[in-house]
């Protein structure tokens, strides 16, 4: 392995600086918000943002959970594995499932709104062997997720800058623990805003660098004949048609973006993080914002490996700037993710190195906030409201989350180094993922669309279904490869046999139980069950509180996924790979517009998930410069008067005080009841989450 370009101390700086300083960042915008829109720091806040999200900051909240230092690396190692057709079917293969998991998210506001986790719904519909079973392997998946995510960082880190990988290992999730806990879910969602924004502009860099001025490639057509060049030297894989790097004719690459498809289909389905952002998105905003969310996806490994993973294929043995030059990298190099920092390093240098870091540290810290409050929530509501503590306070359950956040953060650390010393690395980890959230797969779809469905499945059939994947998974691998080891079983065609299986057994399982011994279930007795807990310690029913709950606006919603997503897995998954998979070697002409599509891709995303957030908080941003102008020059705020209604206010709404909560129907809620859809922002705040009960009523206020 080449020598790190950067000291230690760079990784250090990164790592625990930046880290520090992002910390700092978010935990003050997070006391502005408490303090200038009224946001309360209790369980519901911290679990679930008060059910409040708009669409631009759930879009930029899924594309952060799904942009691992795994999405990275390994997208760039794919395009090097396959040539052009890797970043295609890696974008295709992991971009739908995001689609079409906003089927879920609507469907669980539809049928269950006042639920904090999926598990909760589990539960009620089939009792705790099913709660436990369903909540070991979603566990798993986060597990599995946050392992992936910390050996791929820690990996890079430690090739770019020598930094100690354990070390990596725990320091990476502090800073993250840190804001988490001071905010939840709303501060991991800041977080994420803030880090998504420099990973775009870093991509921007990168691909700019790349096709517009690097002396060694510089331009669409010199990278053409570069890659084209090596695939001449024999660089290009065999199953790739002609050997040829600039084809999508790949039999690996499709093997690879069915793997990705159905195992991620089952990381998503199956991890918490994922409903934790749908429950927490105002109603009128989980569809647009996973919708918008999952096309913004598609061009962070499509834009980056297009450009990192060709411009290593391109250089590794043409320019001295190369780590590894004149000699190609090895298959551990590979499979370890350093396509990516090596690219970097020849095409900008130290400058390079310096921005992979940051890649890292930022793709680390956003997608481990999302799986710390997924894992302190379902500790919170699905072990300790339920087997410890049923009647607890909302102050027991905040704590309980805290708790949570810490422990898992430091177990992740613990089992993440656990990995790392038996030698798992990033590709065996990627792959075999599947193996695992495949079994549960189907039972959780069923779960949600079916109430037909009886227990046998989410509980029995579940283990059965697990159990015949990893038989198929490692006799695969006994079988194609000659023997079981941490080589063999990584390998694509084992883990795609053996997911392939765990949803196949779950399909079939669910089938026969819903059709030979069905078990009704009566949706309406979910809002009769779940419930949850406002500030002085009463249960209250969300979706008899909140009037974005509307039944017709949810079934359009649906309608709107539903299609959408059928749309999106036809055009990005099937047509557009299968009608380029024919003889053909990509000419110039037709790859430079392939590379600038990829570019154009990448800043509609950006607008979509950085730009749109922005205009939608815009009416917050604007109340709280004015509040906090006011109370400089000692005026009383219109807006914001010790948790009062401004007179103008009542004036146009009538009713009491926010503060007037002892009929148990807040004027929080009045005014809500009232509240026009086109009512701007920033006319009237008060206790607990009333701004944000206004401001997701006209559909614009993103942050809070």
């Amino acid at each position: 392995m080449a020598a790190p370009p950067l000291s230690q101390a760079a990784g250090y700086g990164v790592v625990v600086g930046l880290g520090a300083l992002f910390a700092i960042v978010v935990v003050f915008i997070s006391r502005t918000l408490v303090k200038y829109a009224n946001l309360k720091s209790d369980s519901e806040e911290f679990s679930v943002a008060r059910r409040s999200l708009g669409t631009g900051l759930t879009a930029a909240a899924v594309i952060s959970s799904w942009t691992w230092s795994t999405t990275l690396l390994s997208s760039s190692s794919t395009a090097y594995n396959y040539g052009v057709a890797g970043p295609l079917v890696y974008a295709a293969g992991n971009t739908t499932q995001i689609v079409l998991f906003a089927n879920l998210a609507i469907q669980l506001k539809r049928k269950a709104p006042d639920v904090h986790t999926h598990l909760e719904l589990v539960r009620i519909r089939y009792g705790r062997v099913a709660h436990l079973t369903v909540g070991f392997f979603a566990l798993a998946t986060n597990i599995l997720v946050c392992s992936s995510i910390l050996l791929g960082g820690a990996a890079a880190i430690n090739a770019i800058t020598g930094m100690n990988i354990y070390a990596s290992l725990f320091l990476l999730p502090t800073s993250v623990v840190a804001y988490t806990l001071r905010g939840g879910l709303r501060s991991t969602i800041l977080a994420d805003y803030l880090h998504t924004s420099i990973i775009f502009i870093i991509i921007f860099i990168l691909w700019f660098r790349t096709y517009t001025s690097d002396p060694q490639i510089g331009s669409p057509r010199k990278m053409w004949e570069l890659v084209i060049a090596a695939s001449e030297r024999g660089n290009g894989p065999e199953g790739n048609y002609l050997q040829s790097l600039m084809t999508v004719k790949s039999i690996g690459a499709i093997k690879f973006g069915v793997l990705s498809f159905l195992e991620y289909t089952g990381v998503v389905f199956n991890d918490a993080s994922f409903h934790q952002k749908g429950i927490a998105a105002a109603p009128q905003s989980a569809a647009r914002g996973y919708f918008i969310g999952g096309l913004s996806w598609f061009s962070i490994p499509f834009c980056l490996a297009t450009t990192a993973g060709l411009a290593a294929l391109a250089l590794e043995q043409t320019s001295p700037n190369f780590p590894t030059y004149p000699n190609r990298m090895t298959e551990a190099e590979v499979n370890s993710g350093l396509v990516l920092v090596y690219a970097a390093q020849a095409v900008l240098g130290k400058g390079g190195s310096a921005a992979v870091l940051l890649l890292m540290f930022m793709s680390v810290t956003s997608s481990i906030s999302a799986q710390l409050v997924a894992v302190s929530t379902i500790g919170a509501y699905d072990i300790y409201k339920v087997y410890i503590n049923p009647k607890g306070t909302p102050d027991q359950v905040l704590y309980v989350n805290h708790v949570g956040v810490i422990s898992f953060g430091v177990f992740m650390a613990a089992f993440g180094s656990l990995l790392y010393g038996v030698g798992a690395d990033l590709n065996l980890i990627y792959n075999m993922t599947g193996i695992f959230t495949g079994a549960c797969l189907m039972p959780l779809i069923f779960t949600f669309f079916d109430n037909r469905l009886n227990k046998f499945a989410p509980t029995i059939g579940i283990w059965l279904s697990f159990g015949a994947g990893v038989g198929v998974w490692l006799g695969t691998a006994k079988r194609l490869l000659g023997s079981v080891n941490l080589v063999t079983v990584a390998n694509v065609s084992p883990c795609l046999y053996g997911c392939a299986t765990s949803i196949g057994v779950g399909l079939i399982i669910c089938v026969l139980c819903s059709l030979v011994a069905p078990q009704h279930f009566d949706w309406a007795d979910v809002p009769k069950l779940v419930h949850s807990i406002d500030d002085s310690g009463n249960e209250v029913n969300v979706a008899d509180n909140e009037k974005g709950y509307d039944k017709k606006e949810l079934d359009n919603a649906l309608l709107f996924t539903s299609i959408g997503g059928l749309v999106v897995f036809l055009t990005l998954f099937i047509i557009l790979p299968f009608s380029l998979y024919r003889n053909y070697i990509f000419p110039e002409k037709f790859f430079s517009g392939w590379t600038v599509v990829s570019v154009i891709w990448a800043f509609l995303a950006f607008g979509g998930v950085i730009v749109l957030p922005l205009w939608e908080g815009a009416p917050l941003i604007k109340h709280i410069f004015k509040t906090v102008i006011a109370i400089r020059r000692g005026e009383e705020p219109e807006a914001w008067a010790g948790g009062r209604l401004s007179e103008r206010t009542k004036a146009k709404f009538g009713g009491p005080d926010l503060e007037d909560t002892s009929s148990g129907n807040s004027s929080t809620e009045k005014v809500a009841q009232h509240q026009p859809k086109t009512q701007q922002t920033g006319e009237f705040t008060g206790e607990g989450s009333a701004a944000v009960t206004v401001a997701s009523e006209k559909g614009g206020l993103d942050s809070p």
